[in-house]
């Protein structure tokens, strides 16, 4: 999958504030950046990139915190923009739907090639060992043609 050897790209979630968060290509520590999971697609291709990131309790967050940038990943809507930085180019994502899942369940690392999508990963709720799953936040590209449209579903 990995192409001209990047390892790392940026991400950046304007409803929360979080601007050019370095993204690991299989990177491991998530204190210093978020991880996109090995072997699930790049950037702006078809399938499914799949980011992980850090949350803690909400009153903690920090945008420019790795162990707190995805605290408030719950407060995304439906129609929220995701910007992906990767290898020169902007792509931007559409937020389509969001939900839980247990951590055991990989489902959320199928790769779907009718599209480009990004998934969002962090534990769920935050800040709460006892009960951890998984929030899922899952974004669909924009077609360069719409990205300037401004679409709400």
């Amino acid at each position: 999958f990995a192409t001209n050897n990047i390892s790392f790209y940026t991400l950046s979630i304007p409803a929360l504030k979080i601007e050019n968060a370095s993204v690991a290509i299989g990177g491991e520590d998530l204190a210093e950046y978020l991880i996109q999971y090995p072997g699930t697609a790049m950037p702006g291709k078809r399938g499914n990139a799949v980011v992980f990131g850090h949350s803690v309790l909400p009153q903690f967050f920090d945008p420019k915190s790795y162990i707190t940038i995805f605290s408030k990943l719950d407060k995304l809507k439906s129609g929220d923009e995701i910007f992906v930085s990767y290898d020169g180019v902007a792509y931007k994502y559409r937020v389509e739907n969001m939900t839980e899942v247990v951590p055991t369940d990989s489902q959320v690392l199928e790769q779907n090639l009718s599209d480009a999508f990004i998934t969002l990963v962090t534990c769920t709720p935050p800040g709460d060992p006892t009960r951890p799953k998984r929030l899922i936040v899952k974004g669909r590209i924009v077609p360069p043609g719409e990205a300037n449209a401004n679409i709400r579903n």
